[in-house]
């Protein structure tokens, strides 16, 4: 039986596209809608021309880089598991079982906890629903991952 995942790669690259392209989308977002409040409660406040493009352009400097942090970290964390599991595609052979680990730290959400120490058959239909960050309440910020075992 061919492994599950034979394609992973082009699933993966495709998937993580999709995935910048919306936070992408979600930041240009958040900076339009910033940047028309701004417009609009600056103009209230009497400022034209070169005076509020300074000051919306000001406004748009001092946001908080939270999202896009947030963004890196959740990009990062995904690359990881990702990564690991097209490492684990290639000796899926050689990998029998699977072990979900939350380890990492003490910020683990309920539903990952829960998750901690699951066991599940490589390539399964469990493998990939329980795949990290499946189920985490944090998503983009899941620390968890999976511990490839080797066939006894």
């Amino acid at each position: 039986m061919e492994p599950i995942g034979r394609d992973a790669q082009k699933v993966t690259d495709a998937a993580h596209v999709v995935g910048v392209e919306i936070d992408l989308s979600d930041l240009a977002g958040r900076l339009e809608r910033e940047a028309l409040r701004l417009i609009n409660d600056l103009s209230q406040q009497g400022l034209t021309g070169d005076a509020l493009a300074d000051a919306v352009a000001s406004g748009l400097r001092a946001l908080s880089d939270a999202p896009v942090d947030r963004a890196a970290r959740g990009a990062a964390s995904e690359a990881f598991n990702l990564g690991r599991n097209l490492g684990a595609q290639a000796e899926a052979g050689r990998i029998e079982t699977v072990v979900r680990s939350e380890v990492l730290d003490q910020n683990t959400c309920p539903p990952c906890a829960d998750l901690d120490g699951k066991i599940v058959e490589m390539n399964s239909p469990e493998y990939f629903e329980f795949m990290p960050p499946n189920g985490c309440d944090g998503r983009e910020l899941c620390r968890g991952f999976y511990v490839y075992l080797e066939a006894a």
